[in-house]
């Protein structure tokens, strides 16, 4: 009982959409500042407007207009409760998902994200293609990069750096980044540094709510707490998910699987129950 009204106060937003979601348009939002250095992979959500860092294993993901961002490629943006992909405008969780396997780089990740043009380095060559992704990995390498002068030392003809710096100051409570010659001086030297420092400024006497303890069952993991950019305190606590990773479902080679009770994505009723039989 205490965990459905947790995630009726917490996730109004989990109620199934009644027709497909339309993102605001791009002009009409407001993207959070890219902090670096990422965790994992930067990312583009689906509606094609702000970029962010990819979101990690536990950490929540989707909303209206992917507002908790999108998740890293290896993990998928499911249903904090049940085994199914998260529909937009709700919120999820990323995890890995039983029967989402990772798509190999030249392969369509998400066919709900925007077409982009890019080059991978594999196998000594270089592989330029085209296809529906919201992972910024797929950026790593430009066609300039796969030019085989990029690895030629004695060939200091193809690139020219001009002398510049970046950099973050604080201005009227906000981080502004920005580069310059190599004259310019900054406060902080990237985006993350400026940003932890204006929290400690904006944050040294706000004390937050003490979280309530929360104990998962051996299937299940805590979510991540959500606190958006500018924020002091998480504005969405955690709750329990499943973490399907723990479940084994396989019999030994010589034995057939027989189900018994098919998961619901409930914690604490994560994996299947089945009988190993001759």
């Amino acid at each position: 009982m205490r965990l459905f009204l947790l995630l009726f106060v917490i996730f109004p937003c989990l109620m199934p959409a009644q027709s497909a979601y339309n993102c605001t348009a791009c002009e009409k939002r407001k993207c959070q500042p890219l902090l670096s250095p990422c965790r994992g992979n930067r990312a583009i959500d689906p509606c094609g407007c702000c970029t962010h860092c990819a979101k990690q294993n536990g950490e929540f993901c989707g909303g209206a207009d992917w507002e908790f961002g999108y998740c890293d490629r290896d993990y998928k943006c499911a249903s904090v409760i049940g085994q199914g992909l998260v529909e937009i405008p709700m919120a999820g969780v990323c995890k890995s998902l039983p029967g989402y396997g990772r798509a190999e780089y030249f392969e369509d990740d998400d066919e709900n994200c925007p077409k982009q043009n890019g080059c991978y380095r594999a196998m000594g060559h270089c592989d330029c293609i085209t296809k529906h992704t919201c992972i910024l990995d797929f950026f790593q390498y430009s066609a300039l990069y796969c030019d085989p002068r990029f690895d030629d030392p004695s060939y200091d003809g193809l690139f020219e750096y001009p002398c510049t710096r970046s950099g973050c100051d604080i201005v009227d409570k906000e981080c502004v980044c920005s580069s310059g010659g190599c004259d310019r001086t900054y406060e902080f030297s990237d985006g993350n540094k400026c940003y932890q420092a204006l929290k400690e400024r904006l944050c040294t006497n706000v004390t937050c709510p003490k979280p309530e303890a929360l104990q998962c069952p051996p299937d299940s993991v805590a979510i991540v707490p959500h606190t958006p950019h500018g924020a002091c305190c998480p504005t969405v606590p955690t709750s329990c998910t499943c973490n399907f990773e723990v479940c084994n479902n396989d019999c030994p080679k010589i034995k057939r699987k027989i189900l018994v009770w098919k998961t619901d994505g409930v914690p604490g009723r994560c994996c299947d129950r089945f009988l190993c039989l001759l």
